[in-house]
């Protein structure tokens, strides 16, 4: 304290230890073969539980680059950024969207998907989760469409239904050349687990990120993990 009685913070001396930098979490690095992993994915899908074809990130980004529209790229976008169901995803409001000053993510109403868009009735019965959005490129997306849309608070901000979406997701499959497997809203939504997965991140996250209500539905994507096992048998000789 001063003579004149005002408090003044301590002053740091010149050769004090500066104190360490504040780390959230550790830097995870994983590197991913892709092309072997799409390779791969036939022999996933004939033999393991997992009969839902899936995409991997080199095709999901192509398909996103490819489509023009800003409404349904945005649907798309949202649909591998945050796992959600097609139903989910139609629901979202202006009001979905959580910024707090420290991240930015989307609320979930959990949804089993259906015909159509969701009823105010499943709305206000389903129970919710919170979908965290790291991608700079998505949350600017959101927030670009948000602005420019002019919604209200509780307005819905995509007024279609769901084969109105699959509709466009064909469409634009066609446009590209078309594809070994169906791809729908839903495939967005297999491909997303499986990322997590390919980047280490833990099963019973994934299945809270994906409103699972049992870890076992998380489990078979699993399978394209553990498909590709041969390295595990190099070096060991049976002759």
């Amino acid at each position: 304290m001063s003579e004149n009685g005002i408090l003044h913070p301590p002053c740091q001396r010149l050769f004090d230890p500066p104190e360490p930098p504040g780390v959230d979490y550790p830097v995870r690095f994983v590197q991913i073969h892709w092309d072997r992993l799409i390779a791969k994915r036939h022999l996933v899908l004939e033999t393991t539980d997992l009969h839902q074809a899936y995409l991997l990130k080199p095709e999901v980004v192509k398909l996103l680059d490819a489509q023009k529209n800003t409404t349904h790229r945005l649907i798309m976008d949202l649909l591998w950024g945050t796992g959600g169901r097609v139903s989910e995803i139609l629901g979202l409001k202006p009001s979905s969207f959580i910024e707090d000053g420290y991240g930015f993510g989307v609320i979930l109403r959990t949804l089993k998907q259906g015909r159509g868009r969701p009823t105010k009735r499943s709305l206000h019965r389903s129970p919710k989760r919170y979908i965290p959005i790291e991608d700079p490129l998505l949350q600017d997306r959101v927030q670009s469409y948000l602005w420019s849309g002019k919604f209200k608070k509780d307005e819905r901000i995509f007024k279609m239904a769901r084969q109105t979406v699959n509709r466009h997701i064909n469409d634009l499959v066609v446009r590209m050349g078309g594809a070994p497997f169906p791809i729908s809203a839903h495939t967005f939504r297999h491909s997303f687990a499986i990322h997590l997965l390919l980047h280490g991140l833990p099963l019973k996250y994934v299945s809270q990120l994906m409103g699972h209500r049992s870890i076992e539905s998380t489990e078979v994507y699993t399978n394209v993990l553990t498909v590709d096992g041969g390295h595990f048998l190099k070096g060991v000789d049976f002759h």
